[in-house]
């Protein structure tokens, strides 16, 4: 077994810090279903390491964590191993720096400078940082028993700013307590229930269910979620068609003109844009749509609208 592949299992033994806002149920990229599925082994963690967003992330930590020295005066070092808890063994931490001569932790983190701008990052010095980081420090600060965690950011590529998150005993208590009863979940094999409305559940599924077997299941007991979707999708179209004509107003307004000016300040505008031909690279994928019975006796079903 090579050394990237025993740091994996040995993550598999508890919660890193990068898993603490989904085991609590907070995290925008990850449900508490997933990481179960994950921690039991149910189901392989993605391979991030091509995700470009991923990968540049990892190769700016160096970076930043330079320049975090350099600006301070200080000293930081790696801690190559993932540390545990000595009284929660299922509480781990696989730090990016450590400052030397100090009980402070280090984060580093490449933003986005548009992501930077929409409220969810105060002034730098505060801790008002998104919440799956501000979990992510508080969690190291448990595991590792320091008082103080820093996290520089690298916004837009060539700006650092640094934010400074302390111990906070209520947040420390509901981490503990919560991230104790997620594993508590894992060991017994007891999933929690599926966050249908969040954003990453649908790919989850598919990654779940990526074959079509035989045979048929009774979905009478669903019949109201049936509705619902026929309904919202029924409301879809209706906003998609007033959509369209407001926008055919516009345009009839327009005419040939480039630029469209509102009251407000706004504006529409027109703009010509050639986009070079490409070709689509084979792929297989599963259909999922509702259907209607056909009187043929060839098929069951006829397509009628696609998920």
């Amino acid at each position: 077994m090579n050394a990237r592949n025993e740091w994996l299992q040995r993550r598999m033994s508890g919660i890193g810090g990068s898993d603490a806002a989904a085991a609590l149920g907070l995290s925008r990229f990850k449900t508490q279903y997933q990481l179960y599925l994950e921690k039991r082994g149910e189901l392989a963690a993605e391979d991030l390491d091509d995700v470009e967003r991923i990968r540049f992330g990892n190769l700016m930590e160096e970076i930043i964590a330079r320049e975090y020295a350099r600006r301070n005066g200080i000293k930081v070092r790696r801690r190559n191993q993932i540390i545990a808890h000595p009284r929660f063994p299922w509480m781990l931490a696989n730090v990016d720096r450590l400052v030397e001569g100090q009980r402070v932790g280090l984060e580093c983190k490449n933003v986005d400078a548009m992501a930077f701008r929409f409220g969810e990052w105060g002034e730098p010095g505060t801790d008002e940082v998104p919440e799956e980081y501000l979990l992510q420090c508080h969690h190291y600060m448990v595991v590792l028993d320091y008082p103080e965690w820093h996290l520089a950011a690298c916004v837009g590529g060539n700006k650092l700013k640094t934010f400074i998150i302390g111990r906070d005993p209520e947040l420390e208590s509901l981490l503990i307590e919560q991230e104790l009863a997620f594993w508590q979940r894992v060991k017994s094999g007891e999933p929690p229930d599926p966050d249908y409305e969040h954003r990453t559940t649908g790919a989850l599924l598919k990654r779940l269910h990526h074959t079509v077997g035989e045979g048929e299941v009774d979905l009478s007991a669903l019949d109201h979620w049936h509705r619902v979707r026929v309904d919202a999708k029924q409301a879809v179209a209706r906003y998609e068609a007033a959509i369209a004509a407001a926008d055919n107003r516009l345009l009839e307004s327009m005419g040939d003109a480039a630029i469209g000016k509102l009251p407000d300040g706004t504006f529409y505008r027109r703009k010509e844009i050639t986009r070079k031909g490409y070709v689509v690279e084979p792929a297989t994928y599963i259909d999922f749509r509702h259907a209607k019975p056909t009187k043929s006796k060839k098929t069951d079903t006829t397509d009628q609208d696609a998920a």
